[in-house]
């Protein structure tokens, strides 16, 4: 048994995907560099309250004041230059006053950031720390339901940890702020937390690729852990398989053409989560071993043509029109993150077993990187002049995306006598192409031969998919989704969230989140004259971009909040799991 208990105390609260715990950076490089008291201010925004975006994408969390200056006077004794002291005390530095100006300039950015209700940092670090106490124990009882144990058992493991292991001199910390005295205290502290005894949640995608549906996957993981404990499955390793992992979703392998030995991964989870229409097999495995589960649905595949997407566009041996067909009619609850599709299935399912549930999407992160990057030095690392006007289409290279159309509508653009005429450089940056599928590769040459033929291929950058996609909305100043067949992108509620004006195609769900003439442009599909006109529109009169963006990100506060979407998300589950008790 004592195994179980074979921890490091404190436990340290998982982080999310992406980040860094502060205590293990390296900050002396960061102090030596502070030349003014005003420079140190902000290195003390940066390391705190306001996420710090590293150079490789990755976040650094978990900071307090008290942090920052610790670490501030370890670098000075890990020896520090001293005339780097003596420049600060130039400047009267008074640390106390210095603390009062930044926490007023901190919380007004935090107020911006993260909304009304944001919390002092006393009270932020409090509740931390008791949610790192809740989950401790509640990780406790969860050994104990999955082994069996009874009261007495879990009393009796509770007494030994406080009286051996927590009792020995290597631990400093008293015993009764890290574990309760019995089964009672510690059931009181999971009720008073708000924190539950977590069902075990089978995931199921698609692939482990870089894209807006596993995006949306690991979102949802990361907000819905405090309620269920997942594992993730796919049908072979990919980027970001440790993603998932830095968030304890511990992600597997899987073979969706093996029913049984899916039936036997399923008969091991309280519910499943299968996400994307090719999931469907799940949802009839799971039907069938009567596992609750739910299935959401990123497609827009027009009924009549979901046996050609299934053989000729995704080359899914496994799946086929009968299958998808039978899953909707088998599925416990079916999520649609926009109401076009809802209305494109209709007739395949129950009513009451669907919802529309708007994907939101992380406003902290992005909130976070405008406040600490500078948009000029993101776009001179990204290549680009402060004088560029830079277009950006951000998505899988393909012909569904509409990259060509955007190509072609680049080159009219380019030869406009008009567009000439401008002062400011016009660049196109495209994210987001791969070399997996054969009509990929095809379609990106095809985007290379109609740049090239009409001069414009030096003035453009294809960019394979990227892991870290915020520079690229904040080095943009238009942002570009012509896509002929498309559900809601998470590209244009992104867009948005960094005030960049979207042209989109008016298709599908799309128009539930950009209104025409608003927030942007909505187009006809295959249109690259009409893309190309709206463009001019938004190049010769620069106000408009100002205007658009700045509606967009209010659109973004009001309809795709994150903190809406994760809670519809939450009762959902809550719902389902209790119709199964």
């Amino acid at each position: 048994m004592s195994s179980l208990f074979n921890v490091t105390l404190p436990i340290k609260e998982d982080l999310p995907a992406g980040a860094d715990p502060y205590e293990e950076f390296d900050f002396v490089p960061y102090f030596q560099e502070v030349k003014s008291e005003e420079e140190l201010r902000n290195t003390w925004r940066v390391f705190t309250k306001v996420k710090d975006v590293l150079d490789n994408g990755r976040r650094l969390e978990n900071a307090s004041w008290r942090l920052w200056f610790r670490e501030r006077n370890k670098a000075q004794e890990a020896g520090v230059d001293a005339s780097q002291l003596s420049e600060l005390e130039q400047y009267e530095l008074n640390v106390s006053e210095s603390l009062k100006k930044a926490e007023a300039e901190t919380e007004r950015m935090v107020g911006d950031i993260f909304g009304p209700e944001s919390m002092t940092m006393e009270a932020e670090t409090r509740r931390a720390l008791q949610r790192q106490e809740a989950e401790r124990v509640r990780k406790l009882l969860e050994l104990g339901e999955k082994f069996e144990w009874n009261t007495q058992q879990i009393n009796a493991v509770l007494q030994w940890v406080r009286d051996d292991v927590l009792a020995s001199e290597e631990v400093k910390t008293p015993s009764y702020e890290l574990i309760p005295s019995s089964y009672e205290e510690a059931m009181q502290l999971i009720q008073s937390s708000g924190l539950m005894l977590r069902k075990k949640c089978a995931a199921f995608a698609h692939s482990f690729e870089r894209n807006g549906a596993n995006n949306f996957l690991l979102y949802l993981v990361r907000e819905l852990r405090g309620i269920l404990e997942f594992s993730v499955y796919s049908p072979k390793k990919g980027p970001m398989w440790e993603d998932f992992q830095s968030i304890g979703a511990e992600p597997y392998p899987f073979d969706p053409q093996d029913q049984k030995a899916l039936e036997e991964i399923l008969s091991k989870y309280d519910c499943c989560l299968a996400n994307t229409i090719m999931q469907a097999p799940v949802i009839l495995v799971a039907s069938h071993i009567q596992l609750r589960n739910v299935w959401v649905i990123h497609e827009a595949w027009p009924k009549d043509q979901i046996e050609y997407y299934c053989k000729e566009v995704f080359l899914m041996k496994h799946l086929d029109a009968t299958v998808i067909t039978q899953a909707f009619g088998k599925a416990d609850r079916i999520v649609f993150p926009a109401k076009v599709q809802e209305n494109c299935y209709q007739g395949l399912f129950e009513p009451s077993k669907a919802s529309v549930i708007y994907n939101g999407i992380p406003l902290t992160a992005i909130n976070a990187f405008r406040a600490t990057q500078s948009r000029n030095r993101t776009r001179s690392e990204l290549g680009f002049s402060a004088n560029d006007i830079v277009l950006l289409h951000m998505g899988t290279v393909c012909k569904r995306k509409g990259q060509l159309i955007t190509a072609k509508a680049f080159s009219l653009l380019k030869n406009d006598p008009e567009i000439q005429a401008m002062k400011r450089g016009l660049k196109l940056l495209m994210v987001g192409a791969r070399y997996i599928r054969q009509h990929e590769i095809e379609y990106i040459d095809a985007i290379k031969k109609e740049l090239e033929g009409s001069g414009s291929m030096e003035y453009v950058r294809i960019l394979d998919v990227q892991k870290n996609v915020l520079p690229f909305y904040h080095a943009a100043d238009i942002v570009l989704c012509p896509s002929l067949n498309e559900v809601l992108p998470l590209v244009i509620c992104e867009a948005m969230a960094f005030e960049k004006p979207v042209i989109a195609t008016s298709i599908d769900g799309i128009p539930e989140a950009v209104t025409d003439s608003e927030e942007g442009f909505l187009i006809p599909p295959g249109d690259e004259k009409a893309l190309y006109l709206a463009l001019k529109k938004l190049l010769l009169e620069p106000n408009l971009i100002t205007t658009m963006g700045k509606k967009g990100r209010e659109r973004v506060l009001r309809q795709f909040s994150f903190r809406t979407m994760s809670d519809k998300y939450r009762a959902l589950f809550k719902t389902a799991l209790e119709d199964n008790a």
